[in-house]
């Protein structure tokens, strides 16, 4: 990966390397997410604060660079299936319901500024 890499790209080539992604066009089930959080769950287990679909024309190297989370939390970015991150920010309650847009070009600029986070309520 490159700063010049784009989330659709790393996704792709993450798949094909742990052969998930064996026919053209499976990539577009996935989606890069730009997750916040922290460990201290159960166990020690990595406690999600914030999630964001990242736009598959960003470039999350770049984005890595320019905002950087909250003290005390850590970023990591997931590969996930884009379905369940569909459902995530369309929210099944009125608190996190149209929080989470759809991914776009806004970049970090949008992530900086505090807009497209959302909450997951993980059940």
């Amino acid at each position: 990966a490159t700063p010049h890499s784009t989330a659709r790209e790393l996704v792709r080539e993450a798949l094909e390397r742990y052969g998930l992604a064996p026919e053209e066009g499976t990539s577009g089930e996935y989606v890069l997410c730009d997750v916040v959080g922290r460990p201290g769950g159960p166990g020690g287990a990595w406690q999600v604060e914030h999630l964001r679909p990242v736009g598959d024309a960003e470039r999350p190297l770049v984005l890595q660079d320019v905002w950087k989370p909250k003290t005390g939390c850590s970023r990591r970015f997931e590969i996930r299936r884009r379905q369940e991150v569909e459902r995530i920010c369309e929210g099944e309650d009125a608190e996190t319901a149209g929080e989470c847009p759809a991914p776009s070009s806004a970049g970090a600029a949008g992530a900086a500024a505090g807009g497209g986070w959302v909450t997951p309520r993980l059940s």
